[in-house]
């Protein structure tokens, strides 16, 4: 259908979008999002993965009209209604609730939540009959009504100086919405700073759009808590509004991760006029909180030029935030916040030539200042990366930001913060020098295929005059007359030709050659014999099918011509040998159909019985493991209704390593028919180890009865649980289901370690891990670039599977492996 018009808003509108809790499907709510902003509207977007708790205390502290949700991962009808009640229950049940999750909410659940008060859930219908802007045109309808008008107010004069989230809110939004009211009924009740109160300092933050500032804003926050634990903190972070739409993206508190704390209060303006990077309703908003009385306040702006310096007139303290790339030295002569700014940071330090923009800007300001008498390297000018955990140059600063606001405002902040003095440097996964190394290996492989063509093209050549010389001989030996001078005189020239040719030919592809058809005899005998870590293997060659027609394992091309037979050794070649088109293995395992046993649902209980049903008589168990999104996620299991509603769906419900026991009992993990796949990123490592000390411990389990050892396991569980008053552990279902012989269950509760004497245990751990089969998917880069269930930085979580290989090499992990990325996984990522 045709979109309708965009609806054109009476109000200004607000609403936060996000999508929810142990959800990475963000793509919907960032169209949906984009859409309204284009309408007109001013979001607050806090991307994936996001808890009823911080989405409702963002909707009170930014005094929203309206929340928009989607929600693709279950557990949307505990999500929305706990988001309904907590709303209500925080006295904020005028925001309106919408929500869309396509196909994975069905419409007698959207009648359901509707009549509990969900104001509208958008099912695919919807969109087919509306269209996606008819669909934001009735979320904003629905929202387009007065808020903040003064005429309103009720109690909140009273509730903020509290530091009540929602009065405090809501008069921003008097000022915002209503200035004259403000202005006449509100500013003058307001306690004047300096009236028998302490002076709160204004900390100003600006600077060039991308510098990063909400990153860093983000790390000074974190800092700021854990160094003062009873202080209480508010920021002020302004984007700009659209010129052509009046809309805005306030997307800060994407950036923010240690706000949701209940001594912080955030609030994100709109610009609201074109061409300023602040609100004219700034110094408002800065005013009620400093009658609020939060200990320190900070102003972000929105992204700035080089003459802009309207941070000064509203803050006591100004951080200008700029990055090494800002061209040529004599740019920083333009930049007016140099000649103002008390503390200047260089962000994004690991880009190349920071060291270079470091100096130039600290000469820079040396010069602004006419500090000729102090020395350059004591210029308060700071390199930092602010998406480095710990960065000692975002440790320099916040100390001397607390430093100065002592001695500029009078503040009561003694910290005790301590910063060394080492200087900012990235902790590279890759480096630098080697940043080129996937572009190395495309080129290596283009010039591996380049050196292909010419070698077959030689090998061609010299099929071609092998004939021609076996001809001209066979011609010359037929005949009954002696071979003319000239043709005597051509086969030498052939043959010095060919041996030409032969001398240009490698040695590799000669001797393949040579022994092509050895190979090829190999693969027609009855049996292959070949050798895997000393050990002879010999795998028959042929399968008969129904209609007793021999079949080969491996087929060999019918090729006779030089050049066809190297090109495909050299490019496609045999099971086992390089370039390994055909698989790394001479040939694959028999008895052991390439079948997936795919199960995840529920508790470990239940996706272990459905694991018995689907390998039930089946020599081989291949068991292929899905995990919920709680797990995926990496978080316990809860009872809180935003959690509870996600556990065991599209997944099995894994948090310790009982329950890794409990999913896989009766399996023998060890067993060489038995292989265990897991999909899982984000806590692949955790749960690998879960999977691993499960294994482990059937084997010490497979010990303790071979020799009687059952009382001491007894005894342990005893002293562990029974007297102390605890619940042993258990297998929660009635009976074990068929085929599952109890193997795994009874560890549960304990470890083999606690058991077995540490040489005992240490033998059976090694030959486990050795023995043990499976992969674990653990392609975090598909995860960061698509799917979104990071829970670690990239950096740190390519370094933990980086030492999770290097642990499975030192303990001769050779049958499981770390890793497992496939070409879906590279299509996901977005590769072309």
């Amino acid at each position: 259908m045709k979109n309708p018009p965009a609806y054109q808003p009476k109000h200004k509108i607000r609403l936060v979008t996000a999508a929810s809790l142990f959800d990475g499907h963000d793509a919907a709510i960032n169209i949906m999002r984009r859409i309204m902003q284009s309408t007109g509207a001013e979001i607050i977007h806090l991307g994936h993965n996001r808890s009823v708790q911080e989405i409702v205390d963002c909707a009170i502290q930014e005094d929203v009209q309206g929340i928009a949700i989607t929600s693709y991962q279950g557990g949307h009808m505990e999500f929305f209604k706990y988001m309904y009640d907590l709303l209500r229950e925080r006295g904020a049940g005028h925001i309106k609730i919408f929500g869309g999750g396509g196909g994975t909410i069905l419409p007698a659940e959207i009648e359901e939540l509707q009549a509990y008060g969900i104001t509208r859930i958008y099912h695919p219908d919807d969109g087919r009959s509306m269209g996606l802007q008819g669909m934001i045109n009735d979320v904003l309808q629905q929202c387009d009504t007065p808020i903040g008008m003064g005429a309103g107010l009720n109690g909140e004069m009273t509730r903020f100086q509290k530091k009540d989230p929602g009065a405090v809110a809501r008069l921003i939004t008097v000022a915002e919405n209503d200035p004259e009211y403000f202005e006449k009924e509100v500013a003058p009740k307001l306690t004047p700073p300096g009236s028998g109160q302490h002076k709160v300092p204004v900390l100003g933050i600006t600077g060039t759009g991308g510098a990063g500032k909400s990153s860093l804003v983000d790390e000074l926050v974190r800092r700021f808590l854990f160094d003062f634990e009873d202080k209480t903190l508010a920021i002020v972070s302004v984007d700009p509004s659209k010129r052509k739409t009046g809309g805005a993206l306030l997307g800060d508190r994407i950036r923010m991760n240690a706000i949701n704390n209940p001594r912080v209060y955030m609030r994100s303006l709109a610009t609201r006029q074109s061409n300023l990077a602040l609100s004219k309703y700034v110094q408002s908003a800065v005013q009620i909180l400093k009658a609020a009385q939060f200990d320190l306040i900070i102003l972000e702006t929105s992204g700035i030029g080089q003459s802009d310096t309207e941070i000064i007139d509203h803050s006591d303290l100004s951080l200008y935030v700029m990055t090494p790339e800002f061209g040529a030295a004599t740019q920083l002569e333009k930049i007016d916040m140099l000649d103002f700014a008390d503390l200047v940071a260089i962000n994004k330090f690991d880009k190349r030539g920071a060291l270079d923009a470091l100096r130039d800007v600290r000469k820079q300001v040396q010069r602004n200042s006419n500090a000729w008498d102090v020395a350059v390297d004591d210029m308060p000018v700071f390199g930092c990366i602010a998406s480095q955990f710990n960065d000692p140059g975002v440790n320099q600063l916040y100390r001397r930001i607390m430093d100065v606001l002592v001695e500029k405002c009078g503040a009561d902040f003694k910290s005790g913060f301590k910063a060394t003095d080492e200087m900012s440097e990235k902790i590279f996964i890759i480096p630098p020098q080697r940043t080129r190394y996937l572009s190395e290996i495309a080129e290596s492989n283009r010039h591996y295929d380049k050196q292909v063509e010419e070698q077959v093209e030689i090998a061609r050549k010299l099929w071609s005059l092998k004939n021609a010389i076996e001809h001209l001989n066979k011609s010359a030996g037929d005949s009954k007359s002696p071979a003319d001078s000239g043709t005597v005189t051509l086969v030498n020239k052939l043959e010095q030709d060919y041996n030409t040719l032969e001398a240009q030919l490698d040695w590799r592809c000669k001797r393949i050659l040579e022994k092509h058809d050895a190979l090829k005899a190999a693969y027609a005998a009855d049996e292959y014999v070949y050798t895997v870590r000393d050990k002879e293997v010999r795998v028959k060659t042929y399968t008969e099918s129904l209609s007793h027609t021999r079949i080969p394992r491996v087929a060999f091309p019918r090729f006779q011509d030089w050049g066809d037979i190297l090109q495909w050794r050299l490019q496609e070649n045999v099971p086992g040998e390089y370039p390994y088109t055909a698989g790394v293995f001479p040939f694959k395992r028999e008895g052991e159909d390439p079948t997936r046993m795919f199960a995840g649902e529920g508790g470990p209980e239940r996706t272990n019985k459905r694991f018995h049903y689907v390998s039930q008589g089946l020599p081989a168990a291949r068991l292929s493991t899905a995990f919920d999104s709680v797990t995926l996620y990496g978080e316990d299991p809860d009872y809180r209704p935003d959690i509870y509603g996600k556990i065991g769906n599209s997944g099995v419900s894994v948090c310790c390593l009982d329950d890794a026991k409990k999913l896989y009992s009766g399996f023998d993990l060890c067993d060489p028919k038995t292989s265990v796949s897991m999909t899982i990123n984000g806590p692949a490592a955790t749960v690998a180890a879960f999977f691993m000390n499960a294994a482990i411990d059937q084997q010490c389990e497979k010990y303790i009865r071979e020799n009687g050892l059952e009382a001491q396991v007894e005894a342990k569980l005893k002293e562990k649980y029974d007297d102390r008053g605890l619940a042993r552990p258990r297998y929660n279902a009635d009976t074990l289901p068929t085929g599952n012989n109890g193997l795994g269950l009874m560890l549960l509760g304990l470890t083999g370690d606690e058991v077995l004497p540490e040489e005992t245990y240490q033998t059976i751990k090694a030959r486990a891990l050795s023995a043990v089969r499976g992969t674990v998917q653990a392609d975090i880069l598909k995860e960061d670039q698509a799917q979104n269930t990071c829970i670690f930085s990239t950096e740190f979580a390519l370094r933990l599977m980086g030492d999770v290989q290097e642990y499975f090499i030192e303990q001769k992990v050779r049958n499981f492996y770390s890793v497992s990325i496939s070409g879906y996984h590279i299509a996901e990522a977005g590769a072309n």
